[in-house]
């Protein structure tokens, strides 16, 4: 069932949410999968993941744990759930991977996730245009921090029911057509990418799936001035708290990861070992395209 947006399809709507909230997992090991070669799962294990993504829009795989350095095994596990449309943003390489670990000095140390702080609650690539939205990610640890690095996760869908169960009218604010801005980035007088303005909730017209854009950021963003809108973000920043029975806590071990469709999630700040293999080091892939079609759930 795809999901309806419509605030008029109250009956389709009371019927996919009683569905979609069926059997809903409690806590991350429910949505782990463990692959002994995750660059390699088979047949059974790739169903998993996707079965866990279409309840969810996300999984959580556990590898061996061994610190391995191959970004050919996050390539790989992508392509065969079947994401095949790789983002390349401003800091990834030309693989379409970026290695996120703390920079010292340089282009990535502007950028927070290049550094050992917290990131807060988003979904990523909100300065993306409408033609190019992030519908999936894959995140693959190679290295964790021995302290912090704990990944909060929040299935959008389910952020959805929160905020319509709530109040309807905020799903109006939310899809209003200019939302949320991201403003230019501009680097010498020289536009590296333009202003983004669009709704932060939509529907993919070839999938029927829900795309969220939020970011918690309090600079270099605009949300538009509509109290709907407003008040959908202040009851939307109230259920990013620990004790929301639906958000789910992970600390990805090396050769563990996540996959999903985007999914709202933040990061807690971590602290790096001396040894070089206490470092963190995390394989980052955005995908235009998503795990699951919504329309047939292949």
């Amino acid at each position: 069932m795809t999901l309806p947006i419509g605030l008029e399809n109250k009956e389709v709507y009371l019927q996919w949410r009683e569905e979609k909230l069926a059997d809903y997992p409690s806590d991350s090991p429910a949505l782990t999968v463990n692959l002994e070669t995750p660059g390699q799962p088979n047949p059974q294990q790739i169903e998993a993941l996707k079965a866990l993504c279409r309840k969810t829009n996300m999984a959580i795989y556990a590898g061996p744990e061994a610190i391995v350095e191959d970004k050919n095994i996050a390539i790989n596990l992508g392509a065969a759930l079947g994401l095949k449309q790789v983002d390349r943003s401003l800091t990834t390489e030309d693989d379409g991977v970026s290695e996120l670990s703390v920079a010292i000095g340089g282009e990535k140390s502007a950028y927070i996730p290049y550094t050992d702080r917290s990131l807060g609650w988003h979904t990523d690539g909100c300065y993306n245009d409408a033609d190019h939205l992030i519908n999936g990610f894959l995140l693959h640890c190679v290295r964790a921090a021995p302290e912090g690095g704990e990944n909060y996760l929040l299935d959008p869908e389910i952020a959805y029911i929160l905020l319509r169960d709530e109040n309807p009218d905020f799903i109006d604010g939310l899809m209003l057509v200019d939302a949320l801005s991201i403003p230019a980035n501009i680097e010498n007088d020289k536009v590296i990418r333009a202003e983004q303005s669009g709704p932060a909730l939509s529907i993919d017209p070839d999938t029927q799936a829900l795309h969220l854009r939020y970011t918690g950021r309090k600079t270099y963003v605009t949300w538009r001035d509509d109290p709907r809108l407003q008040e959908a973000l202040a009851f939307l920043k109230d259920a990013f708290n620990e004790q929301n029975q639906y958000i789910f806590k992970v600390k990805l071990k090396p050769g563990s990861g996540l996959i999903g469709n985007n999914v709202l999630h933040n990061r807690t700040k971590f602290v790096d070992g001396d040894a070089a293999d206490d470092k963190r080091l995390i394989y980052r892939i955005y995908y235009h395209d998503r795990i699951t079609n919504a329309l047939n759930n292949n």
